[in-house]
């Protein structure tokens, strides 16, 4: 047990929360808006909604990121993290968190292979940016492609829409699920501070020190910090 918190910056925390609550709101307003273009037959645009919701699902993660560190006492530099927040690269870098890791990748982690499974998620991660940047510019500008200019409809397919359409409602689910973490902190951040930090310290000593099992190991530390933190929650209703 650590036997002395930091000071927590409620203002801020709260600055934090409302921030979450304003970009969860634009990002279903933008999946709903996404909606009604796909039903006018404007599939182009329609993706390229979604592609910002999704980068707007994102920016909550990160921002749950940011509380968790104020919690836990953790220097943050806040013009770094407000960058990271601008950036199309670091919000589809951080959404690719939420996909399913490669094929490479579960292998490298099925034989031990630590450094193999990062590099190979470094490449998905690269490679969903991509991707993701592509078609959002191909669903907005006419482009030159195979010695031809093409538009945006004839790059963006009505498969490729419903692909995005399908991640966005899973990525707002886990942003939703995020937010309503945030706001349980923010209405009373004591309930759960000594977990968070307690969390923390055990994640850099596992870091530090690594084992034949890494990957298990942190899972086996999230799921233990997951349950701790809803039974206290049960606990302090």
């Amino acid at each position: 047990m650590v036997e002395a918190l930091p000071t927590i910056d409620r203002a801020f925390l709260s600055v934090l929360v409302r921030g979450a609550e304003l970009t969860f709101d634009n990002a279903e307003k933008l999946y709903f808006e996404a909606e009604l273009l796909a039903k006018a037959g404007a599939t182009a645009r329609a993706l390229c909604l979604h592609q910002i919701s999704l980068e707007e699902c994102s920016k909550i993660e990160n921002m749950g990121w940011w509380a968790t560190s104020l919690l836990s006492g953790l220097e943050v530099d806040q013009n770094r993290i407000l960058g990271a927040l601008k950036r199309h690269s670091s919000k589809n870098k951080s959404n690719a968190y939420m996909l399913s890791g490669s094929k490479a990748e579960k292998d490298a982690n099925a034989r031990g292979d630590w450094e193999t499974a990062r590099k190979e998620f470094e490449k998905l991660q690269m490679e969903f940016h991509k991707t993701s940047n592509d078609a959002k510019n191909a669903s907005l500008y006419v482009d030159w492609k195979d010695g031809q200019f093409v538009s945006p409809s004839e790059q963006i397919t009505p498969e490729m829409l419903a692909q995005i359409v399908e991640r966005n409602r899973t990525f707002l689910g886990y942003a939703h699920n995020s937010l309503k973490m945030l706001k349980r902190l923010d209405k009373s951040p004591e309930d759960l501070q000594d977990l968070v930090v307690e969390f923390v310290e055990a994640a850099k000593e596992l870091q530090r020190h690594g084992g034949d099992d890494l990957m298990s190991a942190s899972d086996e530390l999230v799921k233990k910090f997951l349950d701790a933190g809803l039974k206290r929650l049960r606990e302090v209703g």
